[in-house]
């Protein structure tokens, strides 16, 4: 069995430090759940509101898993080639025509890794034109620079490709056939939320609407980020992650290419990255120290994590709401490494029945 109680400690002093208002953990491996439980307050102001089993949490970055599916599943059906440039999709300037999607995926596109486009075009039709005429970084393929733009494209070339929003293709694709309860872009308001910030514009807190504002002003459907999912619905992800793109019989991603975007791809980069995914190389990032090189996943600006030890299949869900009151909280920083440390040494027991 996975030993909790130290791991139940830690999220109790992530709470009570205010590390993050309030919190959900799921810990399993490829053969199922081990340890799923929810702590603190969903929000802390105007008024306390307790977390929740079912709470909605914006999952933030953790959009790109989905929309790195949805972009496989095209390649799976033939559809989309990881060798396809920027200049089959839109009609974009020579510096950028031979952007490839796996230099997108990979986040070597050279693009820059963040602007304002919310606060800088007036349509958001305009958004992707506004995006291939910003300066590129690097030369494509250089550079890792993580790029929440370069996603915003991904997402809009699935939706061409496609033929629907890529909303519905990961409801589709993914959502539905994972039997997922909840989990979607502008989610019904009957569901309880993690409070994320104070939206100025309309003078009211976060609450069920996605706290990127780049994803705000696509109205919620993007490809960087804009998904909402409980801790129950993020768990059966990260089981299908450990199982290499399945669960039982249903196969969202064939192994052969879930293997390809596991793997470092980026090796001439001090960063990892797979096809979406981020790989823990010789660099401390948030994973920590003790998931094995080569383990793969991704985090999320909200506070949000999701983690699969390529070795053990030992998978962590971390879901919380640490921009809640303010995203100047950065303590989930170090904790999150702490945890992930943590879970691997708890997790001790189990391995031997899996090895």
């Amino acid at each position: 069995m996975l030993n909790t109680k130290a791991i139940d400690e830690l999220m109790n002093k992530g709470v009570e430090e205010e590390i993050f208002p309030g919190a959900a953990i799921s810990i399993g491996d490829k053969n199922g759940e081990l340890f799923r439980k929810t702590y603190g307050f969903r929000q802390l102001v105007p008024q306390k509101k307790h977390m929740e089993s079912d709470t909605l949490f914006d999952i933030a970055s953790l959009t790109k898993l989905i929309t790195s599916l949805v972009a496989l599943k095209l390649v799976d059906d033939g559809l989309l080639e990881l060798d396809d440039t920027l200049s089959k999709f839109f009609n974009a300037p020579a510096d950028k025509a031979q952007i490839t999607i796996k230099q997108l995926m990979t986040h070597t596109s050279g693009l820059p890794a963040h602007e304002n486009v919310y606060s800088l075009v007036k349509e958001p039709s305009e958004a992707f034109d506004f995006i291939l005429g910003l300066n590129l970084l690097d030369e494509p393929g250089k550079a890792v620079v993580y790029s929440c733009l370069g996603y915003i494209l991904l997402g809009r070339i699935c939706e061409i490709l496609g033929g629907e929003s890529i909303n519905i293709l990961a409801k589709k694709w993914v959502f539905e056939p994972l039997g997922l309860k909840s989990a979607a872009y502008n989610p019904d308001k009957l569901h309880t939320f993690a409070v994320t910030e104070f939206d100025t514009v309309t003078d009211t807190w976060l609450e069920g609407v996605v706290h990127d504002e780049n994803a705000r002003f696509l109205k919620g459907i993007s490809g960087n980020a804009g998904a909402f999912a409980n801790i129950e619905d993020m768990a059966t992800i990260a089981m299908m992650f450990a199982n290499k793109g399945r669960i039982g019989d249903t196969v969202i991603i064939k192994e052969d290419l879930f293997e390809e975007a596991i793997k470092n791809l980026t090796t001439h980069c001090p960063e990892g990255r797979g096809l979406g995914f981020e790989i823990k190389s010789n660099v401390l990032i948030s994973c920590g120290s003790e998931f094995s090189i080569g383990s793969y996943g991704h985090t999320g600006f909200t506070g949000t994590s999701l983690w699969i030890d390529i070795e053990t299949g030992l998978y962590v869900v971390l879901l919380s709401n640490r921009v809640h009151p303010t995203r100047e909280n950065v303590k989930h920083m170090p904790f999150r490494r702490e945890l992930h440390d943590l879970c691997v040494k708890e997790y001790g027991g189990v391995y031997s029945r899996l090895t």
